[in-house]
């Protein structure tokens, strides 16, 4: 697999913020807030507060630990209560997902992981199971096909581009960096690894050649070994070897968690300014979100406004100075 795709927190720290939402129907001991009245259970807010401590468990530590226990909990609470009213609004309108969806966005992130057991190690890591990733991406899917309906056949001028890009110029450098080739084999095939080297120092074999004939990067060993030009950085024994070569420049063995490399420097660019020309189209799709997040954005304002937000849990509804997420407008009932 390709190194540069190894980013392994981020897309299962983003999830754990969106959760999924009780029916009613459960016990008022278990009930932390009612959204038009389905039930958001106490129990899944605690689930993603322990999700949270066990992933970042500094935050839960010093002086003031109480204080951001709380104020976590009312985050995640107006979350979940601004998940239920996406999920209801997003029923009335007829947007569904289906497991197969659901499915390719899983497989999607199991990409971007070694292998499977690296995978679930990662889960484990996160607190979560199988199931509650499933749901937490079956969640987001809806926010997102609600958002794309807010926001439809978006016109984008030609005028809003060169405003846009003429505001955010230093957005569009493209940074310096260093294109290479590798030959990936696995941990267990050093001996290989090793007399494949010097066959390509010797001059017997190219390492385009190599790559093709050895190489177990199913996604470049066809193209010679070629990883084009970075858009995020490998990992970091092989960012940190490919740093210290120039253009034509080629590695020693180099371990990684994926096996041993050999590293190739093809070409090199300095840092730039992107034409306009370049980003257009870039630039049309940053318009095009900023204008759907706006649009939810109100959209969500406007649901919490005629929604009928019960606090059950008294301690957990925001303070009166707005400190959580839009919540002015919600209602309180006691048990």
């Amino acid at each position: 697999m390709k190194p540069s795709r190894f980013v392994l927190g981020v897309a299962l720290c983003a999830l754990m913020l969106v959760g999924a939402v009780g029916l009613a129907g459960c016990g008022s001991k278990d009930v932390a807030a009612k959204v038009n009245g389905q039930v958001i259970k106490v129990s899944d807010l605690n689930t993603q507060l322990d999700q949270l401590k066990k992933q970042y468990p500094q935050m839960f530590t010093g002086t003031d630990a109480e204080g951001r226990l709380l104020d976590f909990k009312q985050r995640l609470l107006e979350n979940l209560i601004n998940q239920a009213l996406i999920e209801q609004a997003a029923k009335s309108k007829g947007i569904n997902v289906s497991d197969a969806d659901v499915q390719k966005q899983i497989d999607q992130l199991k990409s971007g992981f070694k292998d499977s057991s690296q995978f679930d190690q990662a889960l484990k890591s996160a607190g979560m199971t199988v199931d509650q990733l499933k749901t937490q991406i079956r969640n987001q899917l809806v926010t997102q096909k609600l958002v794309e309906t807010l926001a439809a056949n978006q016109k984008v001028s030609d005028a809003d581009i060169q405003a846009y890009y003429a505001k955010n110029k230093s957005q569009f450098i493209q940074k310096a960096a260093k294109r290479a080739s590798h030959v990936l084999f696995k941990p267990e095939d050093k001996a290989t690894a090793t007399k494949v080297l010097k066959e390509i120092q010797a001059g017997t074999i190219t390492l385009a050649a190599a790559a093709r004939k050895y190489s177990v990067d199913t996604a470049t060993a066809s193209k010679g070994g070629d990883l084009g030009w970075p858009t995020t950085a490998f990992v970091p024994e092989f960012q940190a070897a490919l740093d210290k070569l120039n253009k034509g420049q080629m590695s020693g063995l180099v371990q990684s968690p994926f096996g041993w490399h050999i590293i190739l420097v093809t070409d090199v660019r300095p840092a730039t300014q992107q034409p306009l020309s370049e980003v257009k189209s870039q630039i049309q799709q940053i318009i095009i979100q900023q204008r759907r997040s706006d649009a939810y954005q109100q959209f969500l304002n406007n649901l919490r406004k005629n929604a009928k937000i019960e606090y059950i849990e008294t301690d957990l509804k925001p303070s009166a100075n707005g400190s959580t997420a839009t919540s002015s407008t919600a209602t309180t009932t006691t048990p």
